[in-house]
């Protein structure tokens, strides 16, 4: 899961929260690997019963670490 919002995260500049709550990723940035990882989170989310959003918060995934 980790591996997967890493992945989002450097491929585009939307939080995770637009990510997961977006229809279609601008073609820029809709790439195998994006699409793989987006299917990563929302078939575990689908597993747990819980919507994408609730299994990250719930995972501390949700904001990105504080830089240092």
């Amino acid at each position: 899961m980790t591996n997967a919002v890493a992945q989002l995260r450097a491929a585009t500049d939307l939080t995770m929260d637009e990510v997961i709550g977006i229809r279609a990723l601008p073609d820029a940035v809709r790439t195998p690997d994006v699409g793989y990882a987006l299917g990563v989170i929302h078939g575990a989310a689908a597993a747990l019963r819980a919507t994408p959003r609730e299994m990250l918060e719930d995972l501390d995934l949700l904001t990105a670490p504080a830089r240092t």
